[in-house]
């Protein structure tokens, strides 16, 4: 009798995880398009700052202020940056980012710096002998002031190249990287109407414009990479959790086809003994 009760436990423990799972699973559902539309968002307000960044940047040759020019883009060295998460439980992604910045940044001159708890464990797991800078957001998603810091500590750099989880689909997540120093080539359409004769007032001054779209650009680009990446992982997450849900459902069919069994065993025994009463009873 305790063997039924206990697969009854086990059949009720196992609905309850279903539930969880299902909570969790549409939650992170809704989650993911939301993230969605603020990355929607942020591509698009990308491109206008991009558009107005090189009319600044044509209006400054114009003007042959290249010395200015040089004196923005006059940095000290490139730094490569692994992004990963402080919690777990998104796969195999961090592992992959971690083999892909490793690999990336072995020439020596490259500095490195990685950010997130599971980035820092896979290097000292691993025995991993390199220097490298160390950055903690409190959750994987940063606030503003620590994206400020994180801005100010990368700002010397010509080249800062961040490895994160790449949204590609509801199944796959790969490893992206973005140089947040460059900005994107702009669409055809764009080229035609820049090429076009525009006057324009800049206050204040060019040079001091330059520097300000080149920190925009910076912060643009880095929130990107925050976005996408939450996006792989809420779909790395979802996707584990759905698994855990079919693993679930698996689990309960088990372990309700144990349960007959052991039930049929158990009244198979009490006709037994019930044969054997009587039959003792007879004679």
């Amino acid at each position: 009798m305790s063997v039924i009760t206990d697969n009854k436990d086990q059949i009720n423990d196992l609905m309850t995880f279903k539930h969880i799972s299902a909570a969790f699973t549409e939650a992170a559902a809704v989650k993911l398009k939301n993230i969605r539309d603020a990355f929607n968002r942020n591509a698009r307000y990308y491109e206008e700052i991009n558009y107005i960044y090189h009319l600044v940047e044509m209006n400054a040759k114009r003007m042959q202020m290249e010395r200015i020019k040089s004196q923005i883009e006059r940095k000290s060295a490139r730094l490569y940056i692994a992004f990963t998460s402080n919690q777990r439980f998104f796969g195999s992604i961090n592992t992959e980012i971690m083999n892909t910045f490793i690999r990336d940044s072995e020439p020596s001159e490259i500095e490195k710096m990685i950010i997130g708890v599971t980035g820092k464990a896979y290097v000292r797991s691993t025995g991993q002998k390199f220097s490298y800078k160390e950055m903690d957001f409190k959750k994987d998603l940063p606030a503003e002031d620590e994206i400020a810091q994180f801005l100010k500590m990368t700002e010397n750099y010509d080249q800062v190249r961040v490895f994160y989880p790449k949204f590609i689909s509801f199944l796959k997540q790969e490893v992206g990287v973005t140089d947040i120093t460059q900005k994107i080539a702009l669409r055809d359409s764009k080229k035609n109407e820049k090429t076009k004769e525009i006057h324009l007032l800049f206050e204040p001054e060019l040079d001091k414009m330059i520097k300000f779209f080149d920190t925009q650009v910076r912060w643009l680009l880095f929130q990107r990479i925050i976005l996408e990446s939450d996006m792989a992982r809420t779909a790395a997450r979802l996707l584990t959790m759905s698994q855990a849900e079919e693993r679930t459902d698996f689990e309960i069919k088990k372990k309700k086809a144990d349960l007959r069994k052991v039930i049929r065993s158990f009244t198979n025994a009490q006709l037994l003994d019930t044969f054997s009463g009587i039959k003792r009873w007879k004679h």
